[in-house]
């Protein structure tokens, strides 16, 4: 009788494993051999869950939004209107654990382009589309002083403060980047007008 396994929980496996050897070999050193060998097991142990590299990337990218999505509930409990505001763009610029292979993770994916197959594209805009509607909902929740722009203008922001970190982590520590995020509050809320509507 074969042994039952929960497909949630391997696939959690294979993120945690994927991520660890990201960490300790660098990007490029994430194939499914790898993997396997990070989990003790045979390549069948991945590809009965996950088929492909790319699928590797996905899947560790899925994971991680999860536990982001854990920790961004987490740190907004409790606040309101500018407040929730605030305290999700100081969060959106640390870096804790593995935030920074994660980033890395994301950033591969992204510098792929469409070479690395449908099913990471998909998930690649997937998570770009669910980070600005959860910016645009707290934005919303902050009240009428923010624009609607203010979420397409942080999310802009964000992004590019990852990406910068990654390129000059002492350059761009997480007190920088917060900030440049809490000026940028500011600004918008003190009814800068957009360039657009400047015009």
């Amino acid at each position: 009788m074969p042994i039952e396994v929960d497909e949630a929980q391997r696939l959690d496996e294979i993120a945690a494993a994927t991520i660890q050897v990201a960490r300790e070999r660098g990007m490029r050193a994430v194939t499914i051999r790898a993997v396997a060998e990070q989990l003790g097991g045979s390549t069948a142990v991945i590809t009965n869950y996950v088929p492909s590299r790319a699928g590797l990337m996905v899947n560790a990218l899925r994971h991680a939004e999860e536990e982001w999505n854990r920790e961004v509930e987490e740190e907004l409990r409790g606040l309101d209107g500018p407040e929730r505001l605030s305290a999700l763009a100081r969060w959106m610029c640390t870096t804790r654990g593995d935030d920074e292979v994660l980033r890395r993770l994301l950033m591969e994916t992204i510098s792929a382009g469409p070479a690395a197959g449908r099913e990471v594209e998909r998930a690649r805009s997937d998570t770009a589309r669910a980070h600005l509607e959860s910016l645009e909902t707290v934005v919303a929740e902050a009240g009428p002083e923010f624009p609607p722009e203010a979420a397409d203008i942080l999310h802009l922001l964000f992004r590019g403060f990852w990406l910068a970190a990654l390129e000059d982590s002492e350059a761009w520590p997480a007190e920088r980047g917060t900030r440049a995020a809490l000026a940028v509050l500011e600004l918008l809320g003190a009814g800068a007008a957009p360039a657009a509507a400047a015009e």
